[in-house]
Parts: C-alpha cells; structure tokens; sequence
C-alpha cells in the first residue's frame, strides 16, 4: 500500500520549494542592495572629485592673486599697468573666493552616503517584522 495525500495537499509545493523560493527572494533582495549600494558609492565618488577640483581651483586663483598683488606693488611706479594688474588681482581674488564659498557650502552639507541603502533595509526589516507577526 502507498500512502496518499489527502486531497488538500495534492496541490501544494513542498518545504523544500517553499525554502528555494525563500532563498531565492533573499538573493534577490541582497543583489537590489548591493546594486544600490554601488549607486550610492559613484554619487560619493563624484561628489568629492568635484570637491577636490573646486579646492585646487581655489589655490590656483589664490597664488595667481597673490602673484598679480605682487606685480601691483612692484610697479606702482609705472603709469597705467598698476591698475590692469591690480584689476586682474581683484578678479582672481573674487574667482577664489567664490570658490572657497562653494566649496564650504558643499562640505557642509551631509554626505548622502549610503543613505538609500539604509533605509530600504529599514523598510525591508519592518516588513519582515510585520509579516512575522501575522
């Protein structure tokens, strides 16, 4: 005699189906995370390169002030160049300034980090939670 199932687990999938399915979904979850961890990492990555272009952008225009401020009071004594060199310190001046502005206010500002990452992993532990309790 062979044992048979009663009519209502006929169609049913077995536990080993259902934990395949199980870790199948887990996969599929760790593999969206990672993709967006990876997101999350390039942002961050253009963040500081343009970071870093704005500093070296900022001592660049710095020393060229620097130098034209130099050249100003060196030829104080000559007739109108004192003037376009003295202009052209103010310009690189502003330039840096601006700059270093930017700069500030872009450090400022909290790194966004990881910050998807974590909270659809809030939201994924909630759910789990949620449906644990059910």
């Amino acid at each position: 005699m062979s044992a048979q199932l009663p009519p209502e687990d006929a169609g049913r999938p077995g536990l080993f189906a259902a934990l395949k399915n199980i870790f199948a979904t887990l996969l599929s979850i760790g593999r969206t995370r990672a993709e967006l961890l990876a997101v999350e990492i390039e942002e961050e990555k253009y963040r500081l390169i343009a970071m870093w272009a704005k500093a070296i952008g900022a001592a660049f225009l710095i020393a060229l002030g620097v130098i034209m401020a130099v050249f100003s009071l060196a030829l104080a004594f000559w007739e109108q160049r004192v003037v376009v060199f003295g202009l052209f310190a103010a310009l690189f001046f502003v330039g840096a300034a601006v700059l270093v502005l930017s700069l500030r206010q872009q450090a400022k500002a909290p790194s966004r980090l990881f910050r998807s990452s974590l909270a659809e992993l809030d939201a994924d532990i909630a759910q789990l939670r949620g449906s644990a309790r059910e």
